[in-house]
């Protein structure tokens, strides 16, 4: 991890240089001096990182001295630019005056951070110098080899005999997969993968014993690989096991001589041979250039090794697996205490709820098991449910703790790159159980400093690095994720953690240094003083305050912070969770922000701003990039955010009514803007806002034609993220035509169509409705109004090629929209929401919505019947029905749709109310500028 923290700070060293050059003089050798020196480090480091398991405490010792060092030499930089940028701000005489009058300071200044990069400098020097003279690299290599390591290796070697252990819920994946080796005629290489603890080796070792496939081939081998694969050593292994006879021979034989009798062995026999536990897809292709007429199953972590022949993924328990599971590890040998069967439904009870603590995980939850069988009453179960996670995840308190982390983490965490550690160990500040958008985590990295410039291609942006970056975090199985297809892309919607790997992530982050905080505040009526040095810590660089139920935010005078603790902040958060109140700011609170000069990244969500405004002050934080005020209380941005000179990113979105100023084209480096919802009935109306001069944006989300001006949008080149509300219909004609010619980058884009909008105009040459309805760049549309002729207009049409997201409403369509809607070749989600459609029958013929998932029927008054032939609509995977009082016989028209997994069913007569499936929410894996909610009439995020 300390080669991680240099990484960081070489990328903030080298965006000074490239950012600030000019302003350096004096000290610009020193700070090059100190990259070079901080990228030797980076190399040496990356030699101890590759063996984490390092005693020395010599070795300990000096990878925490470079850490802090990296750290300070970070703080010192800057600060130096707060210094020299707070000197140059502001024009004209008076200005001219101030500078000149402070020019001592500033060479005070000057001379000061030349100290002290000078001091961090010799203090590298003399670390590197002692990591020479007692050489680290041979302290690292006796440790390798020595028998603590060999242990290790031991430990995690896999056999292939069985053993008297649970099998429980993967039954089905068993016959699938036993099903797929012994067949001939299909895939030769078979790939089960999945994060650790899923039970991929237990269900291989499963099928390699399993009566029919020891029925179809005639030899069989298992080799335990790792990732300290040896070819030569996996190539004896197997031909020991082929070929039993010449054993003793095959060390003897040259590599040529080995990798024949391989060849011959297998064109004589059917061999199956399982390479468990792979990581590197070179080891993969090595051995399977080896291994060309067996059958092969292998099991691997990583998403880009098992991508070859059948890719097969593992999946979690269910929650009556689990506790299948549970049970059988906690009651060993079948013994069941009396109390259990008195006491069925509460054992029950407390075993399910720390199954879901285990995030139906096999490994933890076998683990949990074990400790169970040494408690035999519920009172004992109730108190290991209370402390489950000492039991389980807290440093130090068993040998389960560390069996937990080496298996389900810490391999995967050591095999990750350096320029990965950061990012994953980044995600332990979000909740358990939450979604994080894919946009919006991408955009915290890059504020963060996370993402490197040099991992990016020439014509790539920051954004499409990041996006790599979680990819391969995904194929890793770090991180788990929602993706969305499109005709031309793939695009991660959202991803987030394994409760579990959360956990283990956090402890991770605490044992690496990461100097991130999470502060979970759920006091009910209580006080909570979010600037108090037991709250900011000493060291901590990020921090996030998550808040539940009734908290009152405020800050004691009497213990501010020293200077020292606010420079190590790099990152503040403050994410309310109740939906029913908001979190009150005051002024106290909000005015002693403006000491956090080094900060990157401040957010606020669901806060009330007392005076609903935000202290000008806020523009002194000028290494800012990344200002989030999101759902939040206030009527203005000060003038003062003009000083925001690195902000990349400002999002405003979901908070109403918020008046801007007209400065943001001052914030030259700003690319994703997220601007505020405005109610038609506000002050606000006369309101203009101008987007004039933002050429770099890449993101602009809420622009609304009654209060911006489409003109400086369309000069937008760069534009890959859009979302549009559009009340008249020149501008949305103007909008349609340049989705079509003007954006090649273009990723994303929603519409809305309100009221004021003439569709069925025929003024155009071409009418309106029929330029909306082919437009080929566009992939979510809204529209909110009446629309009557719907199948008139477009039926002759090709109609939206690339259509994800489709919403109507209030549109009162008289002839049934489906005929027409089941033509969208793209089509995943329809909303037909209140009075979209006031006829009486709606039909799903059985081609059409080839590609629908999601369907909500709300609020159809006059629908009666509701037909669905066998056929249609093949993968939808959730409906939702409500209020419409007059549908009836739905039931016969839920048995043709096959593959449904979540149904709701509410205000139909006859039907009370049907809730089926995992019910997460409809719009669960909606991405955030198509998400709808309808208590609103705007699209949320």
């Amino acid at each position: 991890m300390a080669e991680s923290a240099i990484l960081v700070a070489l990328e903030t060293l080298r965006n000074l240089l490239l950012d600030e050059a000019k302003f350096l003089s004096g000290v610009g050798s020193q700070v090059k001096g100190l990259q070079s020196q901080l990228k030797e480090m980076q190399c040496l480091l990356e030699d101890t990182d590759r063996s984490r398991q390092h005693k020395s405490k010599s070795v300990g010792y000096w990878i925490l001295e470079i850490r802090d060092l990296v750290y300070q030499a970070e703080d010192v930089i800057e600060m130096y630019s707060v210094v020299q940028v707070s000197s140059r701000s502001g024009r004209g005489i008076r200005q001219f005056c101030q500078r000149f009058s402070c020019l001592p300071n500033r060479c005070c200044s000057l001379y000061k951070i030349s100290w002290e990069i000078s001091e961090i400098r010799s203090a590298i020097g003399r670390v590197y110098k002692s990591i020479h003279e007692y050489g680290l690299r041979s302290i690292i290599q006796e440790e390798n080899s020595g028998p603590a390591s060999e242990n290790q290796r031991w430990q995690r070697k896999t056999y292939s005999f069985e053993t008297n252990d649970c099998f429980v819920g993967m039954e089905e994946d068993l016959k699938r997969l036993v099903s797929l080796t012994v067949d001939d005629n299909l895939n030769r290489v078979i790939s089960v993968w999945g994060m650790g603890g899923l039970g991929k080796t237990t269900i291989v070792r499963k099928v390699y014993n399993h009566v029919d496939v020891k029925h179809a081939f005639d030899s069989f081998a298992w080799v335990c690989i790792t990732q300290q694969c040896q070819i030569r050593f996996v190539l004896e292994e197997v031909i020991k096991q082929l070929m039993p006879q010449q054993k003793e021979d095959a060390m003897h034989l040259s590599d040529t001589e080995l990798v024949e009798q391989l060849f011959q062995v297998q064109k004589e026999k059917r061999c199956l041979i399982v390479l468990d536990d792979l990581w590197k897809i070179e080891h993969r292709d090595c051995l399977l250039g080896v291994f060309v007429d067996s059958q092969i199953l292998m099991t691997t972590r990583k998403q880009n090794v098992a991508d070859v022949g059948l890719s097969y993924k593992l999946g979690l328990l269910s929650m009556a697996d689990g506790w299948e599971l549970l049970k059988c590890k906690a009651f060993p040998r079948n013994y069941i205490p009396p109390d259990f069967g008195l006491q069925i439904e509460l054992f029950e009870e407390v075993g399910k709820k720390m199954v879901k603590i285990c995030g139906y995980l096999p490994l933890v939850i076998s683990l949990l098991g074990g400790i169970l069988s040494k408690r035999r009453s519920l009172k004992e179960w109730e108190l290991v449910n209370k402390n489950i996670d000492d039991y389980l995840f807290s440093a130090g308190s068993t040998d389960q703790d560390n069996k937990i982390n080496a298996v389900i983490l810490d391999l995967s965490y050591e095999d990750l790159p350096s320029y990965l550690k950061p990012c994953f160990l980044y995600m332990g500040q979000f909740v358990e159980d939450q979604y994080i958008y894919g946009d919006n985590l991408y955009m915290l990295w890059i504020a963060e400093g996370l993402i490197s410039v040099e991992n990016r291609a020439s014509e790539e942006t920051l954004m499409d690095v990041a996006k790599c970056y979680l990819s391969e975090l995904a194929s890793r199985c770090m991180v788990e994720i929602v993706a969305q297809e499109t005709v031309s892309s793939k695009r991660y919607v959202s991803c987030h953690l394994h409760d579990v790997v959360r956990d283990l992530c956090l402890l991770k982050g605490k044992k690496e240094d990461f100097r991130l905080k999470v502060v979970n505040c759920q006091a009910q009526g209580g006080r909570f003083d979010v600037l108090s040095p037991s709250v900011l810590g000493i060291k901590t660089r990020y921090l996030a305050m998550h808040f539940r139920g009734e908290v009152e935010v405020e800050h004691d005078q009497l213990t501010t912070t020293h200077e020292e603790t606010n420079q190590h902040i790099r990152s503040l958060k403050f994410i309310c969770h109740s939906k029913q109140r908001k979190i009150n700011f005051p002024n106290s609170v909000l005015e002693y922000f403006h000491n956090f000069k080094l900060v990157r990244v401040l957010v606020f969500e669901g806060c009330n701003f007392q005076r609903r405004k935000l202290p000008k002050e806020i523009g002194n934080l000028i290494h800012l990039r990344y200002l989030r005020l999101r759902n939040c209380v206030f009527t203005e941005l000060p003038s003062s955010i003009s000083n925001l000179i690195y902000l990349c990113t400002l999002d405003l979105f979901h908070s109403w009514d918020v008046r801007i100023p007209n400065v943001l084209h001052k914030l030259i480096r700003l690319k994703h803007l997220f601007l505020p919802d405005y109610r038609k009935t506000s002050n606000a109306r006369t309101y203009q806002l101008s987007l004039e001069g933002l050429n770099k944006l890449e993101t602009l989300i809420g622009f609304d034609s009654l209060f911006h001006d489409w003109k400086s949008v369309s000069r937008m080149k760069n534009l890959q993220r859009l979302r549009a509300t559009v009340h008249d219909t020149k501008t949305l004609s103007e909008i349609i035509d340049d989705l079509n010619t003007n954006w090649n980058n273009l990723h994303e884009s929603t519409l809305i169509i309100k009221d004021g909008c003439e569709l069925t105009s025929s003024e155009q040459e071409v009418p309106i409705l029929k330029k909306l309805f082919t437009c080929s760049n566009l992939h979510s549309l809204w529209i909110d109004m009446r629309m009557q002729k719907l199948q008139q207009e477009i039926e002759t049409q090709v109609v939206f090629p690339r259509l994800v997201f489709l919403t109507l409403r209030n549109c009162k369509i008289e002839d049934d929209p489906m005929l027409m809607l089941e033509m969208l070749p793209c089509l995943e989600s329809l909303c037909l929401w209140p009075c979209s459609y006031v006829g009486k029958k709606m039909t799903c013929r059985a081609t059409g919505f080839c590609k629908l998932k999601t369907i909500q029927l709300w609020g159809l008054p006059n629908l009666t019947e509701w037909k669905v032939e066998k056929g249609a609509m093949p993968i939808l995977s959730e409906l939702e029905i409500r209020h419409c009082p007059k549908l009836g016989k739905v039931q016969d028209e839920l048995r043709s749709i096959t593959n449904l997994e979540e149904l709701e069913i509410s205000e139909i007569p006859g039907f009370g109310k049907w809730v089926s499936g995992r019910k997460r929410g409809v719009q669960h894996c909606f991405p955030c500028s198509f998400r709808h909610h309808p208590s609103t009439d705007w699209p949320i995020s």
